[in-house]
């Protein structure tokens, strides 16, 4: 369905270097895929799409996105079932965005910035990240960016024959039915275009666009109807706060280097970060034609974080750098049109080591990283294993711990305790517990039960953040050590497991 018009007058040592890219690409989203441990976000999509699709669409309706990725990952794990397999869906959705990148700057502009755009997505950490995410983030992603590929073909409607007119149309709205089924957010990315015609005045495209957009939105119709009340149950309990400045600057940094990074490494990603997004916009503001292709990704790099960022004050959640991932793919493919319009003059050399800098510091820390939420979950899980006896119990002090566990080690006899209400942490809502069999207990005494012996796992984090509060120890661990007699305390990076005996 995507147009290749690009590559049907390449001859095949022109396409060398998009295959070599491709390749690089492949293989540096295939580093450390097998051993990278399963966090929260990734066991909930594997518990999820474990179940029947009627289960998947209650948990979903229950929880705050749309049912496609689940629906896909139910039917992957049907061919395999280890963690670097089921990272690969995703791995072969971002090699998706790829191709999609190359496809749109080669429309637009001329092969060579399609190559810079199309590596520079290769190599680039945060594309590296949500590769081997289990998540959605991949395919909304490959989705949005369809649905902008077909839209700037819409914009050259004139240069079109009536049969290309019409698969330019249709492919619009199917990509734009899929980012509806894969995002909540993917409506904001998709009204980008009417706000860029608008600006341009072309009230003609705005009307054909706007009847376009009315046949998605009747699609997405049965799943539209769950979105006030996951937005009125996000409003009511989330963790994410209102951004501010931090926010605007790590957008640039986890754009070129990704995060975390720390000490030195962090100051020299901040610089990055900042040096490559100033040279860029200096670049296109100074060299930039009278082309709406490129204002068009432009206008995706500025307008839809900002449209996030606004509407973060008054829906709470929504300015998170993974959900408009589809910007950084706009950054890069202009940075792409700069690196090759600029090569002559050193702008174009000095931002692409700047990328190429990044990629060196951002991969291995992406691939490597052994922190919350990633922490050792699998080690932890498998000493429990070997080591807890008839009459004893693993508990967790948030669901954030139990998902992984669960994953590494089904059979261990483990609970969780469920988040306060109406916390920034309640995320797991009732219909989601239904749908996938995983129930919360009220309060650790009753996740303990009887047992003789308790391992009560919890991050060092937490436990920052109720001595950050005044509190002199968590509470569950002064609960704990008023009735049991602690034995052992033992560290797996950040993750905490304390052992208590009855006396």
């Amino acid at each position: 369905m995507i147009p290749l018009r690009a590559f049907r007058s390449l001859a095949w040592p022109r396409w060398m270097p998009l295959t070599f890219i491709l390749v690089g690409g492949l293989l540096i989203r295939l580093v450390n895929i097998q051993s990278r441990g399963i966090q929260y976000d990734d066991a909930f999509s594997i518990f999820l799409a474990q179940r029947n699709l009627g289960e998947i669409i209650q948990g979903t309706a229950a929880d705050t996105m749309p049912p496609l990725y689940y629906f896909l990952l139910h039917f992957w794990m049907r061919m395999g079932q280890s963690t670097g397999f089921l990272r690969i869906l995703s791995v072969v959705l971002s090699m998706g965005g790829v191709v999609l990148v190359y496809c749109w700057v080669a429309e637009m502009t001329n092969e060579s910035s399609a190559l810079w755009a199309a590596l520079l997505m290769a190599i680039s950490p945060f594309q590296y990240y949500h590769a081997q995410d289990l998540r959605n983030y991949a395919l909304l992603q490959c989705a949005q960016l369809g649905y902008f590929f077909f839209f700037y073909r819409i914009l050259r409607d004139d240069n079109l024959f009536p049969r290309k007119r019409a698969i330019a149309w249709v492919g619009l709205v199917l990509f734009g039915v899929v980012a509806m089924y894969t995002h909540n957010v993917a409506g904001i990315g998709l009204i980008l275009p009417d706000l860029f015609l608008i600006l341009k005045r072309k009230w003609k495209t705005l009307i054909k666009l706007v009847l376009a957009q009315g046949v998605i939105a009747l699609a997405a119709l049965p799943w539209l109807l769950y979105v006030p009340g996951q937005v009125a149950k996000i409003q009511a309990a989330w963790w994410q706060g209102r951004p501010g400045l931090v926010e605007w600057i790590q957008i640039p940094v986890i754009w070129v280097t990704g995060l975390p990074l720390q000490g030195f490494w962090l100051a020299l990603g901040v610089f990055l970060g900042l040096e490559t997004l100033a040279l860029v916009t200096f670049a296109w503001v100074r060299n930039r034609v009278s082309e709406d292709g490129l204002d068009f990704l432009a206008f995706i790099c500025c307008g839809l974080p900002l449209i996030l960022f606004v509407l973060s004050y008054f829906v709470k959640p929504i300015f998170i750098p993974r959900a408009f991932i589809v910007a950084h793919s706009a950054f890069l493919a202009l940075s792409g049109w700069v690196i090759s319009h600029q090569w002559k003059q050193g702008v174009g050399k000095l931002i692409l080591g700047g990328f190429l800098l990044g990629a060196i510091i951002g991969i291995p820390n992406q691939a490597f990283f052994d922190q919350f939420p990633r922490s050792p979950f699998q080690q932890a899980a498998t000493d429990l294993s070997a080591e807890i006896g008839e009459g004893e119990v693993v508990v967790h002090d948030n669901k954030l711990s139990y998902f992984p566990f669960r994953f590494y080690a089904p059979s261990l006899p483990q609970e969780f305790i469920e988040d306060i209400p109406g916390s920034g942490n309640d995320t797991f809502a009732p219909g989601s517990q239904l749908a996938m069999g995983i129930f919360p207990k009220p309060d650790l005494e009753s996740a303990i039960g009887n047992c003789r012996r308790v391992y009560f796992i919890v991050f060092t984090q937490t436990i920052q953040e109720y001595r950050d509060l005044g509190e002199a120890e968590h509470p569950s661990l002064l609960w704990l050590r008023s009735r049991y007699r602690q034995v052992a305390h033992r560290f797996y990076n950040d993750l905490e497991v304390y052992v208590f005996e009855k006396p």
